[in-house]
């Protein structure tokens, strides 16, 4: 069905339509993949364009002084598009400049972003350039008009090819939702639908019915039968495995023997076999995971028992289950069951799923993750969020919505619903009969918060990544809320116009009787009156604390980072916090009471419905939204309550302002998790296995023992098998500003990165501390690197890092700039990354609460606390550039104090023993391209 479209794209001054300029105006008339026209000019804007902007465009004030004004080009643009409907990615952007100038406002809009995000669901990212990397676009997407209109153009062709090669079914299911909303991406489906419908044998349509629901239901699987008694492992015999001559080396003659792994595999199976803990510190390359993966395996099948593996990385997780464990279960010939288990929100439900699809989307953010999921059921089956790209928490919290994670997702109620086809109960009923459980340290503290009611029964433990114990388990004892999550949580309630209650009264006055209805309506009303006042008062007290922040502050604006203040004892006796007392006890009053309510609501629509006999899915929407609300709003009546009146010794409150918005939150945070470890890891399980590359620092395991209180753990320290001397090149500028002299720090910085990633062809990932410093470097090295054909990928833009980092690895010339989710976990073997840069040592932040509430527990912070932490982050970053025995590479680093401070030796002496060499900026280019032969 070929239609004649108009494919276009606008450049300008910045984001804001009301303020902003268009620069450029480019477009293509186009129908299917023939281009009929095109239509480009620069535009005058009147003022001058932001530095930023020219690197990113290329576009200078010299390029458009002889450009004609906006006006002058309107005429013209229109006539190009005539009533054509308009293409473009993010097009909602281009038109608010344009219908601003008034023009093109009554032409249909198609957005190749919400088609991309439906019809590639696991799409890492769904940027212009990305998509046109990722569908073989030949042209590329530069940030110039004309050129970015044609890649839109051609991933408009090649995504509609794929929108037809989706069942009839579907097209006409994604129809039907489409059809009382506003959405960009309505238009091709609705085209594609026709054109397949017309071609099509029958004009009777099959009904759409849930892929999950169509297969037959699983088989019930037997648990796991512990033996009686415990048979202990040879360890000669385990070893040999991994020994020449061994059924490693029979079945791979390559596989290289390392001694390192071997002593490894020994302490792993000690530890496991005999009911020992142990501290393992295993360097890069010496192969861990099949160190501690084969003795579980035999041991777990030998003797019936359950062993529970605990990553904080999904990289892990993936790489064990899907390559590690196969491997060794081949070559050993064992059967040995193993599985991956997540969190219930990691999984989809079915029954949940098919609610929201009965009851319709009622937006575009529903519409598109809605649809996403339909398009991703086509080709899959597990349920399992981590295949799909969620962008966002408005994207997350709609999942939130039809995943397994909510109180009626029982086993009952999932055999009753859907027999047993549920992702999650299937991924449980396999941990249970599993002898190997992969799960992430989350998952893992879950089941230690609620007593081990999540983890089917195990007394095994092998920790990966044990360097991130303590920082998961901060975050998974955490709390925070803010002013504008606490009003999302009343929104979704909404009144008698919008919302859950606006939803229950328009269904109840056509389904209720009259007296029921009436009961109904007046909760309803008591509802919205409390609901109101909860938000009045609620925003009294979060300007109370804003005010409070203020004084603080002594009144000035909050600068350039983000304002935050312990509350501890000393607040509490202050004049300026019995306000906040006095605020929060009038709105706990609301609160409580709108809690209430909401339960008393949700028990009266249950039992006048009897929900559990009905067939009717809106109302279990309805209850299981309800139900969230409820829950959303408890949670943080409890912790404001307890910061306020009833702190707990062992937690760290404090609020907080951000820098440029005016915005409140507040938070709170465990002070120490080692009497946890104490009491549920070390005390409880027979065996516990913790390991990583980096557990040490200064040569013992003295810092990560106290910190878990592993008292009684045996140690072992392993180095790497590479030869770093002649792989690793460590590149000190000498030259370089302090990072106190943050503005000569940030120019070296950018000069540097320019200069050796021109040299290099990029190939570098870049490590930073601070968002803003990597927005900063950002700002200023695209441009400059655009124009040599290097992408740069900056983190914090929107896609998860795991996306990002797929996204640089299929980029021909690439640089990834990230902060703390890529010091770790990342693992880019050969020349995709060949230079590592650090921007700064990555010490904690002094006056983070967390961090200086543990640091006064201790007499010497700095050594003690501050230094440690610093070095294990340090090695985790300088790990991601060695991964392989072929891997070659450069690591600089930008802070002067590795040679200006005492201190610098310890960080220096904690890496493997690579070469360093210490000169200027200037030589940085020459010496890398002669370190990497290029």
């Amino acid at each position: 069905m070929k239609k004649t479209l108009v494919a276009l794209d606008i450049e300008t001054t910045g984001l804001d339509s009301q303020n902003d300029k268009i620069i450029e105006i480019g477009a293509v008339r186009f129908s299917g993949s023939e281009i009929q026209d095109e239509f480009n000019s620069l535009i005058n804007p009147g003022k001058k364009i932001p530095p930023f902007i020219s690197q990113l465009t290329g576009i200078t004030d010299a390029m458009v002084r002889g450009a004609p004004p906006v006006e002058e080009v309107l005429d013209q643009l229109v006539d190009f598009v005539k009533d054509a409907p308009v293409v473009g990615h993010n097009v909602n952007f281009d038109l608010s400049f344009l219908k601003k100038q008034g023009v093109l406002k009554q032409n249909e809009a198609i957005d190749t972003y919400e088609m991309a995000s439906v019809i590639l669901p696991d799409e890492g990212r769904y940027n212009l350039r990305a998509l046109g990397q990722s569908l073989s676009v030949p042209i590329r997407a530069t940030h110039r008009a004309l050129d970015d209109t044609k890649v839109t153009q051609a991933i408009y062709h090649l995504m509609y090819q794929i929108i037809l090669e989706q069942p009839l079914s579907l097209l006409a299911e994604i129809v039907r939702l489409g059809k009382s909303i506003t959405w960009n991406g309505n238009l091709p489906f609705s085209w594609a639908y026709q054109e397949k419908s017309a071609n099509a044998k029958t004009s009777l349509v099959q009904e759409y019915q849930n892929p999950l629901l169509l297969y037959p239901p699983p088989q019930e699987t037997d648990p796991l039968q512990p033996n009686t008694s415990i048979k202990g492992l040879d360890l000669e015999e385990v070893s040999s495995i991994l020994e020449p001559g061994g059924a490693f080396h029979k079945s791979f003659p390559e596989y290289e023997h390392r001694s390192e792994q071997i002593e490894m595999i020994r302490a792993a199976s000690r530890a496991i076999s005999d009911g020992r803990h142990y501290l393992i510190e295993a360097g890069t390359g010496i192969g861990k995971s099949l160190a501690y993966l084969i003795p579980s395996a035999l041991w777990a099948v030998k003797n019936q028992h359950r062993v529970v593996i605990s990553t904080n990385t999904i990289n892990l997780q993936d790489q064990l289950i899907s390559k590690d464990i196969p491997l060794l279960l081949d070559t050993l010939d064992i059967k040995c069951k193993a599985t991956v288990l997540k969190g219930r929100s990691n999984y989809l439900c079915p029954h949940h799923l098919e609610s929201l699809r009965k009851t319709k989307p009622k937006n575009a953010d529903e519409m598109r993750v809605l649809c996403k999921i339909l398009v991703w059921l086509e080709s899959s089956r597990t349920g399992d969020r981590g295949e799909i790209n969620l962008n966002g928490p408005r994207e997350r919290r709609i999942w939130n919505r039809v995943s397994a994670d909510h109180e009626d997702c029982s086993t009952e109620g999932c055999l009753k619903r859907t027999g047993g086809r549920c992702p999650f109960y299937r991924a449980r009923q396999d941990a249970h009969s599993s002898h190997l459980i992969v799960v992430n340290h989350a998952l893992l503290l879950a089941d230690v918060a609620t007593g081990n009611r999540v983890l089917p029964e195990y007394d095994t433990l092998v920790i990966d990544e044990a360097h991130h114990l303590e920082s998961a388990t901060t975050n998974a004892l955490s709390f925070y809320t803010s002013q504008t999550n606490l009003r999302r949580s009343l929104n979704a309630l909404g009144d008698e116009k919008k919302g859950i209650l606006n939803w229950i009264l328009t269904l109840g006055k056509t389904t209720l009787s009259p007296s029921d209805y009436g009961a109904i309506h007046q909760l309803v009303k008591r509802i919205i009156d409390r609901s109101f006042k909860t938000e009045s008062r609620m925003d009294e007290v979060f300007r109370i604390i804003n005010t409070f922040l203020e004084r603080k502050r002594g009144g000035k604006p909050v600068g350039r980072y983000t304002q935050q203040v312990r509350i501890e004892s000393s607040t509490r006796l202050q004049p300026d916090w019995e306000e906040v007392e006095a605020a929060w006890d009038q709105a706990r009053q609301s609160l409580h009471g709108l809690i209430e309510d909401i339960q008393k609501l949700w028990e009266g629509i249950n039992e006048v419905l009897q929900i559990d006999q009905s067939d009717d899915k809106q109302y279990e929407t309805i209850l299981n939204d309800l139900r969230e609300a409820s829950r959303e709003l408890f949670e943080t009546y409890e912790n404001i309550d307890d910061l306020v009146f009833e702190p707990d010794p062992n937690m760290i409150y404090w609020v907080e302002s951000p820098p440029q918005r005016p915005a409140v939150s507040i938070q709170a945070a465990p002070l120490h998790i080692g009497n946890l470890m104490e009491r549920y890891i070390w005390f409880e399980k027979r065996s516990v296995i913790l390991t990583s590359a980096t557990l040490t620092t200064a040569g013992n395991f003295d810092y990560i023992r106290s910190r878990l209180q592993a008292d009684d753990a045996e140690e072992i320290a392993l180095g790497s098998p590479f030869d770093y001397q002649n792989s690793a090149l460590l590149y000190l500028v000498e030259d370089v500003p302090e990072p106190s002299d943050f503005r000569g720090h940030q120019m070296f910085i950018n000069r540097g990165l320019i200069d050796m990633c021109k040299a290099t062809g990029g190939r570098t990932l870049a490590l930073f501390t601070s968002y803003s410093q990597l927005q900063k470097t950002s700002e200023a090295i695209t441009g400059p690197l655009a124009q040599e054909g290097i992408i740069v990928y900056e983190q914090g833009s929107g896609p998860s890092p795991h996306t990002l980092l797929k996204s640089f690895q299929q980029a021909e010339q690439a640089v990834l700039l990230g902060t703390r989710a890529f010091w770790e976990g990342v693992d880019i073997p050969g020349q995709d990354l060949s230079v590592l840069v650090i921007a700064k040592l990555p010490f904690q932040v002094p006056s983070d609460p967390i961090v200086a509430a543990r640091s006064e527990t201790y007499s010497e912070s700095f050594q003690e606390y501050m230094l440690p932490e610093a070095i294990l982050s340090f090695r985790q970053g300088f790990g991601r550039l060695i991964r392989s025995k072929q891997d070659v590479g450069v690591v600089v680093v930008f802070d002067k104090r590795l040679l200006s401070k005492s201190y610098g030796s310890l960080f220096l002496s904690s890496l493997p023993d690579c070469t360093i060499q210490t000169g200027p900026l200037s030589d940085l280019p020459k010496i890398a391209n002669r370190w990497l032969n290029i």
